[in-house]
């Protein structure tokens, strides 16, 4: 118990920090964009202009938002009227903020840089920053608009972020039992897959990949724990077998296939040797302790119906190999025991079971005669 209360202690760090490393993430791409708009400070302006040589106001909008993937009309009167553009009244960075200057209505504008700012080809200055609580702008401001688009892009969840997402599932599954659902890491996945633009999500894609198969392979792993104790209860506790407990142990059998198949998939070997030892081995210990028990039930069932169809040498054929089963059901409980001990149940009680339907097969059998003594006569 100390031993976990430790190791949580230690990664309470860890996973603070990756929270902080998350949430720095998510600003990303919005101080990228600021860093591109403020590329061009200093640049004179020119009505007209639209080129990194000069700029007017409505020209420098467009050369951004162009970098970016979005056409914008030419005009400030015209981007105040596009139907790309939303009011807004909580700003964003990447909101554009209009002002009436020299002529009534929408006459100027700049993009919204957070913390008050925004940047902007101005006339005296060219390409600069001012504050919308300086008392030039503030009387002239109209209100902002949003491009939902950009805005969207903004917000979308980086690469790195997704990266970070799967970096802190690693972490917490190589040190949590892997059955445990993580719904945090479900909840945030789901969040960043369906936030990630086109763009990104082709980026992201290979720890999009890596996140979902550890999300696919948790599931799977809680749901053949279930399985396992079932199985473990009806065939190995309560000694049940039946047509029904052997229908349990093929559905079994077919939760340790696909949980296989899908650790397979996991991104690194610690990873997934840690998945087949929390998960796999358990379930194969109780498919292996009653695997011949179950191939016995099932080849008893044949030999019987050989028998009513009059076939006695099939049968004893048949009995033969059940013979061969019976000694290795024997053998691999020696040999699982003296790998994980004391893991691996004898079943006396079916074992008794199996047992006495064969006996009740062998009355029916008719005696092996043997073959008889050739008779040699003598010379005369």
């Amino acid at each position: 118990m100390k031993k976990y209360i430790y190791t949580f202690l230690l990664l309470c760090p860890i996973l603070l920090l990756t929270l902080s490393v998350n949430k720095a993430m998510a600003a990303t791409k919005e101080e990228q964009f600021i860093e591109d708009s403020k590329k061009y400070l200093g640049i004179p302006y020119r009505f007209g202009g639209t080129t990194p040589k000069a700029f007017d106001c409505s020209g420098y909008l467009g050369y951004v938002f162009k970098e970016y993937g979005y056409s914008l009309p030419r005009t400030v009167a015209g981007i105040y009227s596009s139907k790309n553009f939303s009011p807004v009244k909580e700003l964003q960075v990447g909101d554009i903020v209009f002002f009436t200057t020299y002529k009534k209505g929408a006459s100027h504008a700049g993009i919204y840089i957070g913390q008050d700012q925004f940047i902007h080809a101005s006339s005296s200055n060219g390409v600069s920053i001012n504050k919308l609580q300086d008392s030039y702008w503030k009387n002239r401001y109209i209100g902002a608009k949003r491009h939902s688009l950009l805005s969207n892009d903004l917000n979308s969840p980086s690469q790195d972020e997704v990266e970070e997402l799967w970096k802190s599932g690693l972490q917490h599954y190589m040190s949590e039992n892997v059955t445990t659902k993580n719904e945090d890491l479900l909840k945030d996945f789901q969040e960043i897959r369906t936030s990630l633009s086109a763009n990104d999500r082709v980026k992201a894609e290979v720890y999009l990949t890596k996140t979902a198969n550890l999300i696919d392979s948790v599931n799977l792993a809680a749901k053949l724990e279930q399985s396992t104790n079932e199985l473990k209860s009806v065939l190995i506790e309560n000694q049940q077998l039946d047509e029904s407990s052997v229908a349990l142990y093929h559905s079994f059998s077919e939760d340790i296939r696909k949980s296989e198949k899908v650790y397979s998939r996991l991104s690194g070997s610690d990873l997934r040797k840690r998945f087949n030892q929390e998960s796999i081995t358990p379930a194969k210990i109780s498919k292996e302790t009653v695997i011949y028990e179950v191939s016995m039930y099932g080849l008893l069932k044949v030999i019987e119906d050989t028998l009513a169809q009059g076939n006695v040498s099939e049968a004893k054929n048949l009995l033969e190999k059940y013979n061969r089963l019976e000694n290795r059901a024997s053998e691999i409980k020696i040999l699982g025991n003296s790998i994980h001990e004391n893991a691996y149940n004898n079943l006396e009680t079916i074992n008794a079971q199996l047992k006495e339907r064969k006996t009740l097969i062998e009355k029916q059998l008719p005696a092996v005669e043997k073959p008889k003594e050739e008779v040699v006569t003598p010379a005369a």
